[in-house]
């Protein structure tokens, strides 16, 4: 059964804001930067599921300049921007709970930066996105330690100005039990994780005052069980995935060096 593409997907706001936002290294978040950089030392290739209007194809050049990008959006107008501002990619207009239309392993590294956190299905979505990965599985998250905290607020749409009194999206948070659960079932040999306490955006309504904004990298492989290495506020639930090997955070930095490197 396809999914209804939700109405905030199609206001002008988004449109006009990716225009000419997130599109450059210094856009970066710390918890995507903590990342970000590694992964382009060995990516071929990058399919960024919601890319928006491709902001992130002058990124991922920046630190791979030979790597193949390659996006997918569920706005109509948003893929037809990106189309125009990168005619030199490609552009695909799809929706990760419809399943989207393209092979297993489509890229090195599927990116998943900005939006889970608008989709409750979101068990769903990271199996999608884990079909489509090659290598690394990277995105982003809000996650609560308390699974009573958890659940689905309301953020309103207000990109460039005033909100426009009815447009809202989900905000949803999840609990840290119920998504290393959903991580261990994909499967991957190495998970890794980073992030920090802060406070949802002014924006959002209904939601916990502190949510952990985390972001993961899951990596295929052939061990049985992952080996696990998390610099987050909240330690990997033991019962997730029995047998795991879990490292401790300062051994982050020896796994995934981390800083910019500059082209």
């Amino acid at each position: 059964m396809k999914h209804t593409l939700p109405e905030w997907a199609l206001h002008p706001d988004f449109v006009a804001y990716y225009a000419d936002h997130r599109d450059s290294p210094d856009d970066l978040y710390p918890s995507e930067e903590r990342f970000l950089p590694w992964l382009a030392r060995s990516a071929r290739s990058v399919l960024d599921v919601g890319c928006a209007a491709g902001g992130f194809r002058a990124i991922w050049a920046h630190y791979a300049s030979e790597a193949r990008y390659e996006g997918v959006d569920l706005s109509p107008d948003l893929v037809t921007l990106a189309r125009r501002l990168h005619p030199d990619s490609q552009f695909h207009h799809g929706d990760v709970l419809d399943g989207i239309d393209l092979p297993d392993r489509r890229a090195d590294v599927v990116q998943a930066l900005g939006w889970l956190h608008w989709v409750p299905e979101q068990e769903r979505a990271l199996v999608e996105l884990w079909r489509l990965a090659g290598r690394f599985l990277f995105f982003d998250i809000r996650i609560v330690a308390d699974r009573a905290a958890a659940g689905v607020g309301r953020q309103r749409i207000a990109l460039l100005g005033e909100w426009d009194g009815k447009t809202e999206t989900p905000y949803v948070t999840l609990a840290w039990t119920e998504l290393a659960r959903m991580l261990a079932a994909l499967g991957p040999s190495e998970i890794y994780g980073y992030g920090y306490w802060a406070h949802p955006s002014e924006t959002a309504r209904d939601v916990p005052h502190d949510v952990c904004m985390a972001t993961f990298v899951l990596a295929r492989g052939g061990a049985a069980t992952p080996t696990i290495c998390l610099d987050l506020p909240l330690a990997w639930p033991l019962e997730a995935s029995p047998g795991a090997k879990i490292l401790p955070p300062e051994r982050l930095a020896e796994r995934v060096p981390s800083g910019r490197i500059e082209r």
